[in-house]
């Protein structure tokens, strides 16, 4: 017989990936507000309020997976060093891509517009799902890290899947002024896998503590 107890471990897990996903959604608007906010006091050039809000929805990404598992376990998780860096790193590679990305639509078509671009709109938003994702399973309590991992896998796999999307590009040469937009989506294919792999490692080494469940009680 399952009791109670057991049950509330069971559900915590999921509950956990499920309020931190919440939070960031959550984070892209308050990141939108954050820039509106600033740009209230200083007017910023585009391109760099393209970089702010990658950068401040990805750090308040990893805010909300502490604070999910604050909610979900009632204690705060402990924060891993290496991480937090993995997660620094792709969150600056999001907001770099960004800027690039941007720049380069803006230079060919004269605007950007995410039709002109395709999936490659999105390169930014899910570097910064990936890497917010990769944090909760180096943060993740025993038995918990495969939710954030199966969304590292999904994000390797998207960013990949844009690479391979843009391969016809190269058959037909690279334009000097698409050098340095190829460049970072291939550091981003490159971040993604080394993201991947670190992860499953760290799932295999380190099962991480034992949670204490939706009630915070073990």
């Amino acid at each position: 017989m399952i009791g109670p107890t057991m049950r509330s471990r069971d559900l915590a897990a999921p509950a956990w990936a499920l309020v931190s996903f919440g939070l960031f959604v959550a984070a892209s608007f308050g990141a939108l507000v954050v820039d509106a906010a600033v740009n209230v006091v200083v007017e910023l050039p585009h391109l760099v309020t393209m970089a702010e809000w990658s950068l401040v929805w990805g750090g308040l990404g990893i805010a909300g997976v502490l604070v999910a598992g604050r909610l979900v376990f009632g204690t705060w998780l402990p924060v891993d060093r290496a991480g937090l860096a993995l997660a620094g790193i792709g969150i600056g590679l999001s907001a770099v891509v960004h800027v690039v990305l941007q720049q380069w639509a803006g230079d060919r078509f004269g605007y950007y517009d995410p039709d002109m671009v395709g999936l490659t709109a999105g390169q930014f938003a899910v570097l910064n799902g990936l890497a917010v994702s990769a944090f909760g399973v180096f943060v993740a309590p025993r038995g918990a890290a495969g939710w954030p991992l199966a969304a590292v896998v999904a994000g390797t796999a998207s960013i990949l899947l844009v690479l391979v999307v843009n391969l016809p590009g190269i058959r037909d040469g690279i334009r000097p002024d698409a050098w340095p937009l190829a460049f970072w989506l291939g550091a981003s294919g490159f971040y993604a896998v080394s993201a991947m792999v670190a992860c499953v490692a760290r799932v295999r080494a380190a099962p991480g503590t034992p949670p204490r469940g939706l009630t915070g009680t073990e």
